[in-house]
Order: structure tokens, then sequence, then C-alpha cells
């Protein structure tokens, strides 16, 4: 289990919290709904399956009066197993304060004896095992418990007693919290979560797959806070499929309660200053009477640089949406004479206008152009939207206006808004706006095309006999052949929409079947794609970020890759983000990221590999109809500077979901990954099955090219692994005559690797380690040649050799920042040296009893030893091992055996 599951977006602040129970005490503070109960309980699971007892108590608003609530929730359950160890007149003071016996009439509590058995009881349950007090809303803790906490936290030092709080505060508010943490303190105040971890919470908590305006909307007005984020996630579902493009946020009363307070203290006059505010979020109003009495309610807040905006966006949504439709169209047409930006201005005057209106419908074209050169798809979209909605229904070109709102928002990762625009599109009688928004719509269904095949059909009807628009139908049906598996098929479609492509002189179509083309030829004519690389690129100078530009130059960087030049990979891959993040185009960027991923984790970068890779997810989940990509892609980072455990957690959703959309291609990398996390956790027998059912899986849609995935090796290795030579040479045969025809060299010394565990061991290990080279573009690939090697020279009882090997192993994975096969590299030395520490007939029993699954408590009554030293024996042990915790300790001594 992973007790991380629900804590999105809070990697850093959970590393801050280990630290700082490592010291001392741990606060957590920030306003209401903004995690930091998730954060506690996550952190509390960590704990106790880490062996430690863990202490919980929850106060409540009605509880405050109550005394000595929260030492009943912490202490009560424990009482009878611990309490005899207490003094007597200690217990029985514990006993009245927890209520476990009644008091004489007229008798008064012993306040200092309950302190006393407090800190006594800690010492004794923290003697047994580690103990973590995990108080949260500390801001309603009853006095009596917070007095006797403030004292056992200045006394409970050098206890094994760590102590974790979460306490709801404004910020700047003093706080009670620290009261009960022994010192040193650490104060960690919570803010909103990151944008990109908005869609995983309201996919994972809701099943609500969110995306386009209405996602960008909830963001902006939960400010990060995943409780507003989730509340308003649930007011959008029960709206149903209600279009939200132009219509306010609905704000639950749950919501409404934690903010409107401030609103209802001002007085009439300001409404219409806080409108406008709402309405735009960019205007200038200082000195304003109704902005200093918003200011002094906490309603507007004045920044150091003059801007004046809301103290939460939520405040702007209520605003904005308790205004009656007539009291908006009023404020915009107040900010359209007030503002100078001709984007804005152009946007005031259309939600100020009802009804058609060509000029302004040609003032929004033109202000949306200028948007899209400045790099604002979003906005261009909106725009467009806007001029379409101002143009007459019976305007023949009101479908390109539609058609060109959805290529917008496509580019801006807005796909519910380009689904909306493109039926908007096909219901016109505009036929060349009817073939695009349908292939647009295409593409918007993004891995899954079974349910949308037969837009292709249609498209191909309205097209008719046009040429430019034949060409573009070429060139989706060669896509689709190609995600069937039948290069041959797409190869054809292909020349064809060329022809099209150069008849017509379409630039752009002529890039996107270049671009499409060079990965098949990659396979079967290393030469011809080479050349249409240099041509696509070369053809791609000048034509600014298109989706067709970008994929000419990920094929560059792609071909690249596979051919070891990896240095020259990075940099073309470099230049390819820098560009399309300036461009604002979000399709693109994922394709981008994903190559990012790859490039690096191959050039040994797997730091930078995993912040693409979880950048890359997380946009991935905002604008995917289906979240197997995105989590495949975070699973990525979890095998670069992560854990298998995570990846493992995150590709297994990510294969349910590729299997239900028959997504072939993300579901084969996600069973690849799955593979290697398998591996990283020695499973090797269902790594084989991964590893075959990807393999095949990426055979069967025309991948074959032994560079594409390296799969072969891993797949080989585990078959050996698992006592299968046969297969395994069977696999190695076949990938060497692929590398060989297809000149990938780079995949030889996997294949080396995987064959050295199949023969003679110290044959074997000569031939692998004459075969090391000293340097090779993926350094990963030569870290686990080396482990390899450390292996085969252990089979061999080459001890030392085999030890060298694996630290020669471990220096290039630390090398690389790759941390899951650090820990591996670092747990196959252990091993080695457990083979040669001998093991006392007392550490041997005490293994034996730590295999069968007894407790530290149990251990001692069979050893007739004291808790703490059996605690003592195993600290020794882990120590003489090298490893950390029992599940270590037992592989490395069963290996040894």
């Amino acid at each position: 289990m992973n007790p991380h599951g629900n804590v999105l977006g809070r990697r850093e602040v959970l590393a801050r919290c280990r630290a700082g129970l490592a010291e001392g005490g741990v606060l957590l503070h920030g306003p209401a709904g903004v995690g930091k109960s998730t954060l506690l309980d996550a952190l509390a699971a960590e704990a106790a399956e880490e062996g430690e007892l863990v202490l919980r108590s929850t106060s409540g608003a009605t509880e405050v009066l109550l005394p000595h609530v929260a030492l009943i929730d912490l202490f009560g359950p424990h009482l009878n197993e611990y309490g005899q160890r207490l003094s007597g007149h200690l217990r029985a003071a514990l006993d009245t304060a927890l209520l476990r016996t009644s008091t004489t009439y007229g008798s008064t509590m012993d306040m200092l004896a309950v302190r006393l058995a407090v800190v006594d009881l800690l010492r004794v349950l923290a003697a047994d095992r580690p103990v973590l007090l995990a108080l949260d809303d500390v801001q309603w803790l009853d006095q009596a418990s917070l007095d006797v906490l403030r004292f056992a936290a200045r006394r409970i030092g050098g206890h094994r007693v760590r102590v974790l709080v979460a306490e709801r505060a404004a910020p700047g508010a003093e706080l009670v919290g620290t009261a009960v943490c022994p010192p040193p303190v650490s104060e960690i105040e919570l803010d909103g979560v990151p944008d990109g971890v908005i869609a995983e919470l309201l996919r994972s908590r809701l099943g609500l797959a969110l995306t386009g305006t209405a996602l960008s909307r909830v963001r902006k007005a939960s400010g990060g806070n995943p409780f507003y984020a989730l509340e308003l996630g649930r007011m959008l579902q029960r709206g149903g499929s209600q279009s939200w493009l132009d219509r306010p946020l609905p704000v639950p009363d749950r919501l409404r309660s934690l903010v409107a307070d401030r609103l209802a203290s001002l007085p009439e006059q300001c409404r219409p200053v806080l409108l406008a505010i709402a309405a735009d979020g960019e205007v200038q109003v200082a000195g304003d009477p109704a902005v200093t009495a918003a200011v002094e309610a906490g309603v507007l807040v004045v920044s150091s640089d003059g801007t004046i905006r809301f103290s939460h966006p939520l405040l702007a949504e209520l605003v904005y949406g308790d205004a009656s439709p007539a009291e908006r169209r009023r404020a915009h047409e107040l900010l359209a004479s007030h503002v100078d930006d001709p984007l804005r201005q152009a946007r005031h005057r259309a939600l100020a206008t009802v009804g058609a209106d060509p000029l302004l419908s040609k003032e929004l074209l033109a202000a949306a152009t200028l948007a899209r050169g400045r790099g604002a798809p979003a906005a261009a979209a909106e725009l467009c939207r806007l001029a379409a909605s101002h143009t007459p229904a019976d305007d023949p070109e009101i479908g390109l206006l539609w058609l060109e709102a959805a290529r917008h928002a496509y580019a801006a990762g807005l796909t519910d808004d380009a689904r909306f625009c493109c039926q908007a599109a096909i219901r016109g009688v505009h036929h060349e706006a009817r073939v695009r928004a349908r292939l647009l719509l295409w593409e918007l269904a993004g891995h899954d095309k079974s349910s949308v095949a037969p837009l292709l059909e249609a498209a191909a009807e309205d097209a008719g006999d046009e040429p430019g628009l034949v060409g573009w139908v070429h060139r989706y049906r060669a896509e689709l052949a190609v995600r069937q598996g039948r290069p041959l098929v797409a190869v054809d479609e292909l020349v064809a929409a060329q022809e099209f492509a150069e008849m017509v002189r379409d630039q752009d179509l002529l890039l996107q079947v270049l671009a499409l083309r060079i990965p098949i030829e990659l396979q079967r004519d290393e030469p011809l794609a080479w050349e249409l690389v240099l041509r696509a690129n070369l053809a791609a100078d000048g034509v600014g970020v298109t989706q067709a530009a970008v994929h000419a130059r990920l094929a560059a960087v792609v071909t690249l890759l596979r051919r070891g030049q990896t240095d020259e990979a990075v940099d073309a891959a470099a230049k390819a983000l820098s560009e399309v993040e300036r461009s604002g185009r979000m399709h693109e960027l994922c394709s981008v990221l994903y190559a990012c991923t790859s490039v690096h984790e191959r050039a040994g970068l797997c730091a930078r590999a995993a912040e693409f890779a979880e950048t890359g997810g997380l946009l991935r989940a905002d604008i995917e109809p289906t979240p197997g990509p995105g989590l495949t892609m975070r699973a990525a980072g979890q095998l670069n500077t992560g854990t298998a455990e995570a990846a493992a957690e995150l590709l297994d959703a990510a294969i349910a979901s590729g299997e239900h959309v028959h997504d072939r291609e993300w579901l084969a990398y996600a069973l690849g990954m799955r593979g290697r996390a398998h591996v990283l956790l020695r499973e090797y027998e269902p790594a084989v099955r991964v590893f075959d059912r990807a393999r095949t899986t990426l055979h069967d849609i025309g991948y074959q090219d032994p560079a594409f995935f390296m799969i072969d090796a891993d797949l080989a290795e585990c078959l050996a692994l698992t006592g299968e030579p046969g297969q395994a040479g069977e696999i190695i045969k076949d990938a060497r005559a692929r590398a060989d025809r297809m000149g990938r060299w780079v995949v030889r010394l996997g294949l080396d690797r995987a064959e050295a565990l199949l023969g003679d061991s110290r044959e074997a290990a000569d031939r692998l380690r004459a075969a090391l080279p000293e340097r090779h573009p993926y350094p990963l690939e030569l870290a686990r040649a080396w482990l390899a090697l450390s292996t085969v020279e252990r089979r061999a009882r080459r001890r030392a050799a085999a030890t060298a090997a694996a630290r020669r192993a471990l220096d290039l994975f630390t090398g690389c920042g790759c941390v899951p096969w650090q820990r591996f590299a670092e747990h196959e030395l252990a091993r080695l040296s457990a083979a040669d520490t001998p093991v006392t007939d007392a550490e041997q029993r005490l293994i034996e009893l730590v295999r069968s699954g007894a407790t530290n408590r149990q251990i001692a009554v069979d050893l007739y030893l004291s808790v703490k030293a059996v605690e003592a024996s195993l600290t020794r042990l882990y120590r003489k091992f090298g490893v950390h915790n029992r599940a270590e300790l037992l592989s490395v001594t069963e290996s040894a055996t």
C-alpha cells in the first residue's frame, strides 16, 4: 500500500516533514481545506508501516470546553496494557482524568500527577517502540489537554517520541501548536497545491475528467485549495454536461460560509467596483473609497506593486456569479471604455453586447490573431468563439470561425472547449470547416481511436475531390494504419498525402506527412529516414511553432537518440522545448516533454528526466481524455528518482486504463515500465510476463526497432534469471538480427549483459568484462551491465570481483541520479557482504524469529530479553548487513544461506 496515494503535489512538503520529525516536532498550519489533515494521515500511515505506535487525536469545535478529550483519544486505548507500569498514584490520577474511574464528590484532581503520568506513560510506550503523536485541528484542542501536552513536550526529548501537529490558522496568526511540539519545532505553512495537481485530484477523488475552461476556472477559483477544488467539482458534476464557457461557476453553500462573511460587512456602494475587478482582474482603482473599505474588510488586497486583487479568487467568483446578467454587461461595457489593451477591450465589448454584430466580430477576429502572435492560444480561442457568437447564424463563414476557435483551444490544451467548437463547426454549411473539424475531433480522441473511426469516413465524404482536403484525409488514414500496426498501408497513404500536399503547396500537410513517415522508415531504411529528417527540419525552419514543425523536430530528436548521438539529442530536445514553451501550445508541449523524458533518461540525467516526466504527466492529465498516458509519464519519473513501489501503483492504473480504451501504444509503454518496476522489486517471474506482453504489443503495432523501447535485453535477462535460458537465447538472437539490420549498435551492450547470464559463469564474466566500454551513450545501460557482471562473478565464486563490479555499478547509478537502481545496487552490495559475514547462533535465532513474523515483544518473550534488548540486537544486525529494515535483513540473510 502507498500511504501517499492521496497526497498529490506535496512531495517536497513530505520531505520537509520527515526531516523536521527527525529533529523534533512538526507543525503544519494553513487555511481550511488546504490539505493539512491529508498530510498528517499520510505521515501517520507511513510511521505505522515502519512499526511505530501512532497515537492520534482530532479535536472538534464542539469539544473545546470538554476537559481532557484529546488525552482520552491518545492514551485511552493503551492504558489497560501499559498503565500498570506507572506508579500507583500517577495511574490513579490518569484514570480519573480519562474518566476511567469516578471521583469522590468534593475531591480535586491532582493536575501535576496527571501531567507526570502522561510523561511517564509516553516513556513507557517509547521503550517498547517509537511513538508518533499525531494531533489534528489543535486550534480546537481543549485547554486541559493543551496544558498537559505542553508540559510533556518539554520533557520527552530523547525518548523516541515524535510529535506531528496540524492547525488551521490564517497567515500571520499566533499558533497554538508550537506549545505541544518538542523543540526544535519545524513550522511548515501550507498553501495551495500546484495547478497541475487539480485535474488529477478531481479525477481520482470524484471520477471527474475535467478539462478546458471549466478546469482552468476551478483552478483559479480554488486558489489551489484542494477542499475548495473538490467542492466546486462536485457542483459541476451536479450540473451534468452543461457548458461553463460563458456562465459563472456555481459556488456551493459550504464554501460560501467560509468566505462570504467578508462580503456581507461591505456597504452596497462597493458592489460595482468589486464587480469590475471580478470581471477583469486588472482594473486600476487605487484610492477609491470602496477599495479602501474592501481592503479593510479583507476582501481585497494590494500587492507591493500596487496591483489590487481579491484576497481569495473564490470571492471573485461569488461577486461575479451573484450579479445579474444586466449588471455584468454594464460592468463589461464600462471596462471596455477604460482599458487600453486591444485584446481586453475587444473581449469586454463582446461580453457587453447581445446579439449579432458583424463589425464586432471582425474586431474580435483581429484581436484573436494578435493573441496568437503573443503566444496566448487560450485567449485567441475565447476571442474567436466570441466572434462566432456575434456572427449572424445564417452567415456561411461562421463555421470557419468555430473551426478557428477549436484550433486555438486545442493548441491551448482546452480539450472540452475544442470539442464544443468543433461540433458547432460541423453544424454549419461550410464543407471545409466540417472536414477539418471532424479531423480535429479525431485528434481530440487522444490514443483511443476506436470510438471515432466514423469521423474519417465522414470527413472523406465532405472533402469530395478537393485536393487539399483529400490530402489531409489520407494523412489521418495513415496515422490510423500506424496505430493498427499496418506500416505498409500507412506508407501508401502518406505517399498519396504527399502528392496532394505538393499539388496544392500545403507546407503544413507536407511537414506532417514527413514527420509521420520518419518513424516508419527508421525501421525499414535508415538512410532514407535520415534524408527525410533533414528535409523535414529544413522545411520547418521559418514556419514557426506548429504541430507539424514540432513533430518534425521531434523526429530528429528520436533519430539522433537511436543512433547513439545522445548529446545532440539532448540539445535538439532543449531547443524544441524552448520554442514550444513560448508558444503556449499544450499538446505539442506534452509531446516535447515526453521526448525530453526519454532523452534525459538515456543520457543518464535522471533528475531532469523525472522533472520532465512529472510535469508532462500532470499536463497530460489535464488535456488527455484518458488517464493512461499521464499516469505512465509520472511513473517514468518515479523510475528515475522515486521508488519502484510508487511507479508500480501508477502503472497498474495506467495498464487498466489502456486495456479499457484499447490504447495499445501507451499500454505497451506502461507494461514495459511495469516490468522494470518488477525487476527493481526482484519479482522476475511477473516481470517476464509483462515484458513479453509489452514486446508482443509493440511488434504488433509495427515497432520493431530494438532501440525504440530497449525491452529485449530486459526480457531475456529475466528469462535467464527464472530458469528459461532457451527462450532467453531466442530473444537475444532475434534482437541482435534486428539491431544489425537497422544499425542499432547502442543496444548490443544490453544484449551482452543478458547473454552473460546464460553461459559458463567464468567465461561469461570474462566475455562481458571485455565487452564493457569506458563510456556509453546510455550511461544506465553501462551501469546495468556492471551490475550483471557482478551477478555472473558471484556465480563464478569470485567474490572480490563481484563486489568491485557492484561498486562500479553503484557509482554509475549514483552519478546518474537514478535513485531506484542506486538502491538496488546498494542491496546487491549488502548481499555480497552478507555472504562473507559470520552469523552467531544468537543472531541466527533472532533472524529466524523475524522471518516467522514475530513482533519485538514476542521475540523478547521467546528469548527472555527485554524489548529494548531486542531492538538493540536488531539495530546491530542492520548495521552489520548494511540494511535499514526487517525486509532488507531477511532478503540479504536469505541469499547468504
